[in-house]
Order: structure tokens, then sequence, then C-alpha cells
């Protein structure tokens, strides 16, 4: 490989570090982009990057070597005396076959450690410079990481909390949780949805009516119709559920659909009046599957309807209320047995 290439190949390298932290999804992929990263980079005959968990003693590791590879999670029993002696002593090898940097932002994160194999051409000075480069801007992105994923943690914790504060204030808002989530995951393999696309279904489901709190818990119990100004509240709770997540940078995708999860396909819903393709796709997913939780699960003021009835009204609302291509998945789903046993399970 000309010098020229090298160069390119090691440039796009550090573009690849923030790919790899802006879609990594779990320290997995992660660790499994650090390795091939490392591998390929400098013609490594074996890579093996350890990390330390975030808030426990564990650890992770991830090796590749030649066409395999491996990923160990546990406490320390996992390193060999090798791989605890590198995070032990936080200092910089570098030999000629074999180069080893530890991770360190702060606190000591974990380690890199790449070997070609005896008898391969030695690393060179420039390549030793390249991967203390490459190696510095890891930390940094695994600190990034770390943050993001205590960042998460947190966030998860709060909708737990936010979700059980609205289970108690607004039980008409419940939705089953994990026969929604299973209908969400089948739903978005058969639409093609990211994985992000699917957990912002999940995270909008549990919070879909938070907005509600916000409201006089005399209207939300009324057992009579609501008054025109009463429904005129009431409509008011997708803005305010947004107005309590939005400085959730992590929530962010989950905002358009609690804002536009009561809008029609017909344009007659709220707040903006939407119609069709104006609704985003998660809102239209979701104003579906709570239609569905409610008939099916029943609600306080509604007695629960057999599987047979709901799929009339779904198709009577095709166009209407609902997305007709969307109602059309969702109804080949409901025909399917494990999912009807599924369903069942809750009842």
């Amino acid at each position: 490989m000309t010098l020229m290439k090298r160069y390119k190949t090691i440039f796009s390298s550090f573009h690849t570090v923030y790919r790899l932290i802006t879609t990594s999804g779990d320290i997995k992929n992660f660790a499994m982009g650090i390795c091939r990263l490392y591998k390929n980079a400098f013609f490594a005959d074996r890579v093996t990057v350890v990390f330390k968990n975030v808030n426990s003693q564990g650890f992770m590791k991830m090796r590749l070597e030649n066409k395999k590879q491996s990923f160990k999670k546990g406490g320390i029993s996992i390193l060999t005396n090798r791989e605890k002696e590198i995070l032990h002593q936080e200092k910089e090898i570098m030999l000629g076959n074999r180069m080893i940097y530890p991770f360190i932002f702060a606190d000591a994160l974990g380690a890199v450690y790449i070997k070609r194999s005896p008898g391969s051409t030695e690393f060179s000075e420039l390549e030793k410079k390249w991967f203390l480069s490459i190696s510095e801007e890891i930390s940094i992105s695994l600190r990034i990481f770390n943050l993001y994923r205590e960042e998460k943690r947190l966030m998860i914790n709060y909708i737990k909390s936010l979700t059980k504060l609205l289970d108690q204030y607004v039980p008409t808002s419940y939705l089953h949780t994990k026969s929604i989530f299973k209908l969400i995951k089948v739903i978005g393999k058969q639409m093609k949805l990211s994985e992000s696309e699917i957990k912002s279904l999940e995270y909008a489901s549990l919070l879909h009516d938070a907005g509600k709190i916000q409201l006089p818990s005399g209207i939300l119990s009324k057992e009579t119709p609501l008054t025109d100004e009463e429904y005129k509240i009431i409509m008011k709770h997708p803005r305010k559920g947004v107005e309590m997540i939005k400085d959730l940078e992590i929530l962010k995708p989950v905002i358009p659909i609690i804002l536009h999860h009561h809008e029609r396909y017909d344009g007659k819903g709220y707040p903006s009046k939407f119609s069709r393709d104006q609704i985003p796709l998660g809102a239209r997913i979701l104003s579906l599957l709570d239609a569905f939780d409610a008939m099916y699960f029943g609600r306080p003021y509604r007695k629960r309807m057999h599987i047979n009835e709901i799929e009339k009204e779904l198709r009577a609302q095709m166009g209407k209320q609902f997305d007709p291509q969307i109602v059309e998945i969702f109804l080949k789903i409901l025909k399917r047995e494990d999912i009807r046993k599924h369903l069942r399970s809750f009842l």
C-alpha cells in the first residue's frame, strides 16, 4: 500500500471513531467497531480491547484474531494476567510488533493491545504516532459514550418514575407495556424501522399521555360525556407532555410521536389537524396501537372487545382515523397465532 493510501486509511479511521460514537447503540457494537478499526488501520493479527463497565466493578473484553472474534463480560477473572498488568500500569508500550495504549480520560476507562505475528513487518515510527493519535481520540470518545449511557440510564429511571406516577394519576392512559412492546417490535420489523425508531416508539408508548398529569383530575375521572370546554382542555395534553420532556436530549426523537399521536389520518385530529403523511410515522403507528390496546384490554369506561370486532373497527377506520397501510400490516400481524397467544396471556 502506498503512503498516500495509508494516510487516507488513517484519516478515515478518525471519521470511523466519530461514526461509532454517534451510531453504536450498545457497548458491544462500539467495542467491535473499535477492534475492527485497529485491525484494518494497522494490519494487526490480534486486537484486544478492554473496557471498564460504567457504575460497576466489571469489565468487557473484545478480541479479534485472524477471522475469529470473541466477547466476554464479567468480573476481573475474564482478564489474563497480562491484561490486568496493562490496566494496572496505565502506560503506553511501543514495541516492534506490539502496541498498547491505556484509555484514560480523568479515570482509567480501559486499554487496547494490538499485535502482529512474529516474522511480520514491525510497526513503523509513523504507525506508532498514528496509533497514539487514534487512541487519544478513542479515549475521549469512550468517555462520551459512557456519559451517554449514564444519561440513558437516568432517563430510563425518569421514564419509569413518571410512568408509575401517570398510572396512579391517569389510569385511563395505561398501555399494557409488554404486549405493546411486542407489537411495536413486530410492526417495526415489518415496516423496516431502525432500532432507534423502534426504541423511540417504546418510550413514546410509556409517555404518550404524560401531559395529562397537568390537567384537572376531575376531568380525567369524569364518567359522563365531556363538555366542549372540557374537551378543549383535554386536547392540550400532547403539548403539555412535550413540555415535560423537551429538555431531555435523548428523548428528542420521541417528541413528534407524543405531540401528534392524537392526529387523524383524515385531518380531523389534534393538536395540529395534520393529515396523511404530515403526521409522523411513529405517531400514526402509536395512534393505532393506543386504540387497539383500549379495545382489546378495555378501559374503566369501556368493555373489552373480541379481536374479530376489533378487526372490523380498524377496517372501518382505514383512511379516517388510521393510516390504511399501517392497518393492513397490523391486521396481518393479528392473524398470527403466536401474536394471538401472546395477547391472550395478558387477559
